[in-house]
């Protein structure tokens, strides 16, 4: 699951040990737990990758106590062709228009695979705004 962390308002970061020995509970390596807080304690919003987070709940919470918002990157799944239906493109116009091979447009539409991070970000932000998405990708 990939984090955001966003420092308190204060610009102080109360417990900066009890904040890393959080995020090392939540499978975030112990280097990596550091830099995270060194960030926050210089009030830098931090992005990190916590692979074993079970009560995000929780976690909003027990961040919480230390002044830090906490929002998670989260991937929906994103139905190709329908997508590309809606827009009323062929595949390979699709591929084209937003820098993608169409072999890998094909494979995600036939489920061979399945886009994951930077694939599946750049299709929600298609799916919100196509247009906005292209113009952003040519200019």
């Amino acid at each position: 699951m990939k984090l955001i962390l966003i420092p308190p308002a204060s610009d102080r970061l109360e417990d900066a040990f009890a904040v890393a020995r959080i995020l090392t509970h939540i499978g975030v390596p112990i280097r990596t737990a550091k830099k995270t807080v060194d960030g926050l304690v210089r009030g830098q919003k931090t992005f990190v990758e916590a692979p074993s987070v079970e009560d995000f709940d929780r976690l909003v919470r027990d961040l919480k106590k230390f002044g830090l918002e906490l929002r998670c990157i989260r991937h929906r799944k994103i139905d190709v062709k329908a997508l590309r239906d809606r827009l009323n493109v062929t595949q390979e116009d699709f591929a084209g228009r937003y820098g993608l091979d169409v072999t890998t447009v094909r494979n995600w539409e036939q489920g061979r695979t399945t886009p994951d991070g930077p694939a599946a970000t750049l299709l929600q932000m298609i799916e919100r705004d196509p247009e906005k998405a292209a113009e952003l990708l040519t200019s």
